[in-house]
């Protein structure tokens, strides 16, 4: 019996599409192109076969779709949509921004096989947000009411599969009539694991940080910016501030259960390419 191909060697979401249909069909004789669009929810039969022939594209709703129906997990869904963005982008300078993107999930899939606890970690911001509320007081073990002390909400299910992944992760336990607290000593990965990992997690947080913008009010975030031309030493020397930030923050851990948790992003990055010899140059950093 084959096995589908991992789809983390593929570079054209359409010959991953042919590859895939092709061991699915050896697989599961059931399976077939009418089959397909039955269980993704297409009302053509034939829509994979016109994707899979380059006479169609595929929209974002498409790719869930899709995903569902070549029996996808959500990580590979998630390269999936990437591959097709990156396939179809017209833009050359987005489409290096997905081409690293999968390059980094292809890297990123490696600690899934190792530890694939970590990577589900990182891969959803609210299991960090729900290790910090464990780790401020002991917490009752109801995950909708956790669900709904997160901002944004989430579902009930989300929040018990979270619960369920920290204690896997020795991050947290259940003592006595169903309080959660958090482990001291548990949760000991090494470090380049930990960098690869966080990338994700760091997106994510970029992207809440960008909704907080229109969703709350001054009293509970903070947004300062400045365009800057500094010299590659300076850099250095702004990331050593930032770590040390960064570190002084992370110490000034309430341990009052009504104090709200925070997420603290600081983000420095070129804009401008650096000029001069060996790129010895001036560096813009915002």
């Amino acid at each position: 019996m084959n096995t589908p191909s991992n789809i983390y060697n593929f570079g054209d979401y359409r010959e991953f599409l042919k590859d895939r249909y092709k061991q699915l069909k050896e697989t599961d004789p059931m399976f077939s192109f009418r089959n397909f669009s039955k269980q993704a929810g297409f009302g053509s039969p034939n829509y994979l076969k016109l994707v899979m022939d380059g006479k169609r594209n595929l929209s974002a709703e498409a790719i869930g779709k899709f995903a569902k129906g070549l029996r996808l997990d959500s990580h590979e869904t998630e390269f999936f949509r990437y591959m097709v963005e990156c396939n179809q982008c017209e833009s050359p300078t987005k489409q290096k921004v997905y081409e690293a993107k999968l390059m980094y999930l292809r890297e990123l899939f490696k600690v899934k096989t190792l530890i694939p606890e970590l990577y589900d970690y990182y891969h959803e911001w609210y299991h960090s947000a729900i290790r910090e509320t464990v780790k401020k007081g002991k917490v009752k073990n109801d995950p909708a009411a956790i669900a709904k002390s997160l901002v944004p909400n989430i579902s009930e299910e989300e929040a018990k599969k979270s619960i369920e992944l920290l204690m896997a992760l020795n991050f947290i336990e259940v003592e006595g009539e169903g309080w959660l607290k958090a482990k001291e000593t548990g949760g000991a990965v090494d470090a380049e694991t930990a960098a690869l990992s966080q990338k994700i997690h760091y997106e994510q947080m970029a992207e809440l940080a960008a909704q907080s913008l229109y969703t709350q009010g001054p009293e509970t975030q903070d947004f300062e910016s400045v365009t800057v031309s500094l010299p590659l030493e300076k850099v250095a020397e702004l990331k050593g501030k930032i770590a040390e930030l960064i570190q002084a923050a992370a110490q000034e851990h309430s341990n009052n259960p009504e104090h709200a948790v925070f997420q603290l992003n600081v983000q420095l990055f070129a804009i401008t390419m650096p000029g001069g010899e060996a790129k010895k140059g001036d560096e813009v950093a915002a």
